[in-house]
């Protein structure tokens, strides 16, 4: 029998027939109920979950890290709403986004286990980490700590900012791999000086998979009253992120990539006591003084409205299958296939300690031309990857998801032998 995780019962009690109108929600919700018998083989609850999604026959799509696929019932309610709201753009037929809107925020709260009112609704994580960029005071003579593998959202962003103003970047070179935790919090702590002003960090490289111990890092930063953001892209929707235990002042991520939701929606996280530091990027139409709360970060304009009901569709999903289910199925998944690569030989530059990793794996081929290896792999053998073509993070990126399996994995190691023999 597969155990239901707290997130996935929670689903379950709240489900309403306005989030469920669809039958391919309900068809998905009785196979996993089915798959969740007494009896039924665990593999049965992920046989009906990779059905779910509509990759092609014979693709091994192992590239997570950059975009996922939309589920089959995430793309039947966005299509759903798209077709609607074109149908009668008026403005009593969009009324009903409002209401969507803020259910939305009290269930992507309950995921993250934070405030409603410290959810805004971004369209990336790269738009989040640049609210927070733009809209921190900083002046000349602050400092603000970066690492080296942060992603350019979080690093060129604070250094183009920084040339402009004229405040002080300082950048931890990341390991590669780590030697511990420690060492990634030492560096850190080191680098802190009574100048410094913030603390930015990735949770996860999407370079070389390095999971960074963001609960101490986000501590340390408290203590010196120092704000911290952090880039969660790898993280929401591959791990049970918990962001009670995480005393970030910030937290950014997107819909597209683990979360397995719509392309150009995301969700910033600032906290309560912050918000009010905390300057908005874009003022137009329905801005106010008046707006003390998360909100005041997602005044955008005109935004694709059926894109609110895809993210949620794309919770409810997380929801439905469990986000702690879904974390031991992407480390498992992670794991498998570092130490298969490790045993093919090749260099494995993600950590291959649990603790230090997730679902994204980096490899290096010493002697060998990446460029070729990566086509082929996709040509000739149908592996969908990412490729870092140079520098400290150079190599073969593997990021496999729940509708991925260990079959899968075998297949991959095999090819790649094939490919290096």
């Amino acid at each position: 029998m597969f155990p239901m995780d707290h997130s996935r019962r929670g689903f379950f009690n709240t489900l309403t027939a306005a989030t469920t109108a669809a039958a391919g929600w309900q068809a998905f919700a009785a196979q996993l109920a089915q798959a969740q018998a007494p009896g039924v083989a665990a593999d049965s609850y992920w046989t009906v979950v990779r059905r779910q999604f509509p990759l092609k026959e014979g693709l091994i799509y192992m590239n997570a890290a950059n975009v996922c696929p939309a589920s089959r019932p995430v793309l039947d309610r966005h299509a759903d709403f798209l077709r609607d709201f074109h149908s009668n753009p008026s403005f009593q037929n969009r009324d009903k986004y409002a209401e969507m809107q803020e259910r939305l925020r009290k269930k992507l709260a309950r995921l993250l286990r934070v405030e409603p009112g410290e959810v805004a609704i971004t369209r990336n994580t790269s738009e989040g980490s640049n609210i927070v960029v733009t809209g921190l005071p900083l002046k000349q003579g602050d400092e603000v700590i970066i690492t080296s593998h942060n992603h350019p959202s979080n690093n060129d962003s604070w250094k183009v900012r920084a040339r402009r103003e004229g405040f002080t970047i300082r950048e931890i070179q990341t390991p590669v791999p780590a030697a511990s935790a420690e060492q990634l919090l030492g560096e850190i702590e080191k680098a802190v000086t009574a100048r410094t002003r913030v603390i930015a960090v990735t949770h996860l490289t999407s370079t070389c998979g390095l999971l960074y111990p963001v609960r101490e890092i986000a501590e340390l930063a408290r203590r010196r009253n120092v704000w911290m953001h952090l880039d969660g892209a790898q993280t929401f929707g591959a791990l049970d992120v918990n962001l009670g235990a995480i005393p970030c002042d910030s937290y950014s991520t997107s819909a597209h990539k683990w979360m397995m939701g719509p392309l150009e929606a995301g969700v910033l996280v600032v906290r309560t006591g912050r918000i009010k530091e905390l300057w908005p990027s874009i003022v137009t139409a329905k801005w106010s003084d008046t707006l003390a709360d998360s909100r005041k970060f997602e005044v955008f304009g005109q935004r694709d409205d059926p894109r609110i009901a895809a993210l949620e569709a794309a919770a409810d999903f997380l929801e439905m299958v469990g986000l702690g289910s879904i974390e031991s199925r992407v480390r498992n998944q992670g794991q498998y296939l570092k130490e298969r690569l490790h045993a093919l030989g090749v260099e494995v530059k993600t950590n291959l300690q649990p603790a230090l990793s997730a679902g994204v794996v980096k490899v290096n081929l010493k002697g060998r031309e990446l460029k070729p290896v990566y086509d082929t792999l996709y040509e000739k053998h149908r592996v969908a990857i990412a490729l870092t073509a140079s520098g400290d993070a150079m190599g073969l990126r593997f990021s496999p998801h729940i509708y991925n399996t260990k079959a899968e994995a075998d297949e991959v190691v095999s090819s790649l032998k094939k490919i290096l023999a």
